[in-house]
């Protein structure tokens, strides 16, 4: 099969000195700003260099990488687009951290407290009982006009979308294709052998299935309870849809992504796992293999 071949021209090195002259960020923001193309002139008046020969230079610099120079105007790139994307989002200029926010509902496997902290662009629940915990990246610029109460439920949705881009096949970094893969918790960069306690709290740990992502590109290889991936199945939002419940509306923070109550490793080889979701009395379960495939549904009911 014949693949697109790309070829890096530049040294990342090179590309981002580029960026090193304050000059040149104000072009960038001056075309970001712009609702169309912008002329030599017109852009020479939006940024504060009064000679223009300079201006000249630097923006010759930008041009080809970060900007786009056409018999129109001047006009961002993709790349250009990308880096005033992260000065907005805050990755490069904000930091800081919140105040510990309780969550509801209670932890799904436990039934215990939760919080979630947000400290240097890293978002965290824990469970103050059980060993459930998530860790996740959430830039600044998604709390924005964000109040306090709300931040947990933004957040969840920022997650929710990652997983879904993940699940999707595009890395949250750079873009490039992803791989998933089922596996054990136990075999998974989530594994921590040195806590002894969690087998009592949540069932057999070597029973727990997981979503391992590789970016074929950048090499970032997150990881996921396999309940997350499988939230937006059609069976699983039909499930939830038939019984009154649009499952796009609930909080992630509903699910949980550990638990062998809820999704458990059932065959090595071939690798099998099974996943629940309960809605009122009923409960439906799914069969994955280690693609992730679907292979079988059952719906039961709980109800005494």
């Amino acid at each position: 099969m014949d693949h697109p071949q790309f070829v890096e021209h530049d040294e990342p090195e090179d590309v981002f000195t580029l960026l090193s002259d304050d000059n040149r960020i104000d072009i960038l923001r001056a075309l970001w700003n712009s609702d169309d193309l912008m002329t030599f002139s017109a852009l020479h008046d939006a940024v504060d260099i009064r000679d223009s020969g300079q201006f000249n230079y630097h923006l010759d610099k930008l041009v080809g990488q970060f900007v786009t120079k056409t018999e129109e105007g001047y006009e961002l790139t993709a790349a250009g687009w990308q880096v005033n994307g992260a000065i907005e989002a805050g990755s490069y200029t904000a930091k800081g951290r919140m105040e510990p926010i309780a969550i509801d509902p209670p932890c799904p496997a436990c039934d215990g407290s939760r919080t979630f902290y947000y400290e240097n662009e890293v978002a965290r629940v824990e469970c103050d009982t059980c060993d459930v915990r998530m860790e996740f990246p959430i830039p600044p610029s998604t709390f924005v006009n964000c109040n306090r109460e709300d931040i947990p439920t933004v957040a969840g949705k920022y997650l929710r979308t990652t997983i879904k881009g993940l699940d999707t096949g595009f890395c949250a970094q750079c873009d490039g294709p992803v791989e998933r893969t089922a596996c054990h918790v136990t075999d998974s960069s989530l594994w921590d052998s040195s806590v002894d306690d969690v087998d009592q709290q949540l069932g057999n740990v070597s029973d727990m299935p997981v979503v391992e992502y590789e970016c074929l590109q950048c090499g970032r290889e997150p990881t996921s309870g396999l309940p997350f991936s499988l939230l937006t199945h059609p069976e699983v939002v039909g499930f939830h849809y038939d019984r009154g419940i649009d499952i796009r509306r609930r909080s992630i923070w509903e699910f949980t992504p550990f638990g062998t109550e809820h999704a458990q490793v059932t065959s090595n080889d071939p690798f099998r796992a099974s996943v629940s979701f309960i809605a009122g009395d009923d409960k439906l379960t799914l069969i994955v293999d280690e693609e992730i495939t679907v292979l079988e549904t059952t719906v039961t009911t709980t109800a005494e």
